[in-house]
């Protein structure tokens, strides 16, 4: 401890030699990181985020996983006009290389940049396409978003972008998804992992790329037939040809020796193997699988049948102003609700969970009947009979006809202008007069 910077201080100045990663302050260490525990980094704006390793922690003990380091965009300029002013002083050529060396400059990496690369290459976590064994260009990934580079390695297989790159090690990965999507032009290929990866604040547990089925590509592996059979890689050609997605879950489930599952039996009434709903503010879609549910794609949810205690839907009453039910599941200690399913899939969903001897639960009672309205319709019904009644029992003969009305109407109308308007004279006046 005798080198420890302990007054503080959060900056300070990098230094990297082979094994560690210093902050210095005055010669003494501020933080040191074993470089050997960085497992991946990343720039974001003016930060550069590490991200560290707990293969050796468990589950409840506290670890150090993730640090930051903000470098100024102001410092970045000074130090980069010192290095331009260096070599200006060292330039002694013709004016048509000096407008070159200008142009290199405007290209020339920030120090940020620089930075990242040295961490990268000293931490052998950047390791270029040229070492993999298989390199596979511009695969479209929605989750997270962007086109990336896959590198397969011996031991793991990253992900190399414009903004960020991250890698996941075969044994990290759990389970594999090759989804139709309802357009019947996409697939969604989901890869579940053990150990999620972060991207500033957001976490991820899946991976979902989306492939077109026409697109086609071929593929030829780096490494001959020998040297695949001594890595242990005995099932893998070594030229790939056919529609893209079916060649990254052939290579990937070969690996990881995991079975890429799709959906089979369960078909929604258009004849799709998904079922439109929404989680939160975010539309998706619901897969009904043989073992499970995966939803796409904010956020990607997969639920096991064996961990759901109970089924719930919900909103369907029967009115038929509902056009739309809700489905709430149960599972461990949660639930989750996929609401806005269409109606007509009601029984279609019913089915298939009965099947899977889920225990399933309706809720009709969701549009409340009053009494009241039934009582009035009933007072109603009365009056309306006993109107019909007292019409139907009505002696003709003793009924005034429409003129008779009319005389008398307009006499009572005449003495009641009369009385108001000699309401001036006196009452016995008014008696005499009559």
């Amino acid at each position: 401890m005798s080198d420890q910077c302990t007054k503080g201080t959060n900056w300070g100045v990098v230094s990297i030699d082979d094994k560690n990663l210093c902050i210095k302050y005055n010669q003494s260490n501020i933080i040191k990181l074993p470089l050997k525990k960085v497992v991946n980094s990343n720039t974001q704006k003016n930060d550069i985020v590490l991200q560290l390793s707990t293969d050796d922690y468990g589950e409840n003990d506290d670890m150090l996983c993730e640090v930051r380091f903000y470098i100024p965009p102001q410092e970045q300029k000074l130090k980069q006009e010192k290095e331009k002013k260096k070599q200006e002083n060292e330039e002694n050529q013709n004016s048509m290389e000096e407008e070159d060396d200008g142009a290199d400059e405007d290209a020339e990496p920030t120090f940020q940049q620089k930075l990242q690369n040295e961490i990268l290459t000293k931490a052998k976590i950047g390791q270029s396409s040229a070492d993999s064994i298989l390199t596979i260009h511009d695969v479209p990934l929605i989750v997270p978003r962007g086109k990336y580079t896959m590198d397969f390695f011996t031991k793991d297989i990253r992900f190399h972008g414009n903004t960020y790159q991250f890698t996941t090690d075969y044994k990290g990965i759990s389970r594999f998804f090759l989804l139709p999507m309802p357009d019947e032009i996409n697939l969604s290929f989901v890869i579940g992992l053990e150990h999620p990866f972060k991207q500033g604040q957001t976490t991820y547990n899946f991976l979902v790329m989306q492939f077109k089925k026409e697109v086609e590509n071929e593929i030829k592996l780096k490494y001959s037939r020998q040297k695949l059979d001594e890595i242990g890689w005995k099932g893998i050609k070594e030229e790939y040809s056919g529609p893209l997605y079916d060649i990254v879950c052939e290579v990937l489930s070969e690996i990881t020796g995991i079975k890429v599952v799709s959906p089979k039996n369960f078909k929604s009434k258009n004849g799709l193997f998904c079922l439109r709903c929404s989680v939160g503010p975010h539309s998706g879609f619901l897969f009904p699988l043989e073992k499970s549910l995966i939803y796409l794609q904010k956020p990607v949810l997969h639920i096991k049948h064996e961990e759901i205690k109970e089924v719930v839907f919900q909103r369907i009453g029967s009115t038929n102003l509902n056009k739309f039910f809700d489905v709430k599941i149960i599972y461990k200690n949660q639930n989750q609700l996929f609401s806005g399913i269409e109606r007509d899939e009601l029984d279609n969903l019913t089915q298939y969970f009965q099947q899977k001897k889920i225990a399933v639960r309706k809720l009709q009672d969701e549009v409340p009947h009053l009494p009241l309205d039934d009582s009035d319709d009933e007072e109603d019904d009365d009056d309306s009979r006993s109107k019909k009644k007292n019409k139907t029992n009505i002696d003709p003969n003793n009924m005034d006809s429409d003129d008779d009305d009319d005389d008398f109407h307009a006499g009572e109308d005449e003495e009641d202008g009369s009385e108001s308007e000699g309401s001036d004279e006196p009452e016995s006046a008014s008696k005499n007069k009559k």
